[in-house]
């Protein structure tokens, strides 16, 4: 077998690998999903995001320094918890029939049916607010455990197990945070702390003046949001393939050229 006819049996398995890993994944029909807030207007009371998978609700939306990067470039739009709020962040949810209007300041939302469920794999967060430890802090509570998790001002989060709490920009990007900051932004991750909730409650003491940005979510659906989590700011830059994909496709490369190898030595 000449070098041509060998890469074209490794293209011909790849291919094979994609298609077996687009037929399970198609069974599987799991999607994650950013959610950004980009698109928000300032004084929306609720949001939803363009797809109408997730609602928000309430919210109180501001285009903010501190906020995390834009999905399009500039500075986006996140949920800013100020005094006056009551301490309440927005009430996570998927609703069976989505909103009909993506937000508004004026009108409530219109999502109907029970609620179906999702995972919460991560968001970004800051703390800017003038309370200290617990005054500045964010929680959050799911609906498959009476466990809330808090993440407060001078906390120390890098205790093995979930939740990890990393450095979401700069020279430490990625890192484990050590002892929260003022000012800094933040990604905690949950693993499978929240898998098939029904809702995410999101809350803060009004001290806090934090932001809540680029919520990141898996479930069973569809979506044109950004796939690819925090990768370049928050959901830019390309896919990252799936460990499975990338899996299957070696599986592919290996067997076509073991194959061609053997042809050669019979």
């Amino acid at each position: 077998m000449n070098t041509i006819q060998a890469i074209k049996r490794v293209a011909s398995a790849a291919a094979l690998s994609s298609l077996l890993f687009a037929g399970s994944s198609a069974n599987a029909a799991l999607v994650t999903q950013l959610i950004h807030f980009d698109d928000a207007g300032n004084g929306w009371s609720w949001y939803s995001d363009a797809d109408r998978n997730f609602l928000f609700d309430p919210t109180n939306f501001q285009s903010a320094t501190l906020c995390a990067d834009s999905t399009n470039g500039g500075n986006g739009n996140c949920v800013i918890e100020g005094k006056g709020e009551n301490g309440q962040l927005p009430r996570m949810t998927r609703p069976t029939d989505g909103t009909t209007l993506q937000g508004s300041p004026n009108k409530a939302p219109d999502a109907s049916g029970p609620l179906l469920t999702f995972t919460l794999d991560s968001f970004y967060f800051l703390l800017t607010g003038n309370g200290e430890g617990a005054e500045n802090a964010i929680s959050v509570k799911g609906s498959n455990s009476n466990v809330t998790y808090t993440f407060q001002l001078g906390g120390n989060y890098d205790a093995a197990g979930m939740p990890d709490v990393t450095f979401y920009e700069g020279a430490n990007a990625g890192d484990l945070a050590g002892n929260l900051a003022k000012n800094t932004g933040y990604i905690v991750s949950f693993g499978d702390l929240f898998k098939d909730v029904t809702w995410i409650q999101f809350s803060a003491p009004d001290t806090a003046q934090l932001r809540l940005d680029c919520v990141v979510a898996t479930f069973d659906g569809t979506t044109s949001e950004p796939k690819s989590g925090f990768s370049g700011a928050c959901g830019g830059g390309g896919q990252v393939p799936e460990p499975g994909t990338l899996a299957l496709l070696g599986l592919g490369l290996l067997g076509a050229l073991a194959l061609s190898r053997r042809r050669r030595s019979v």
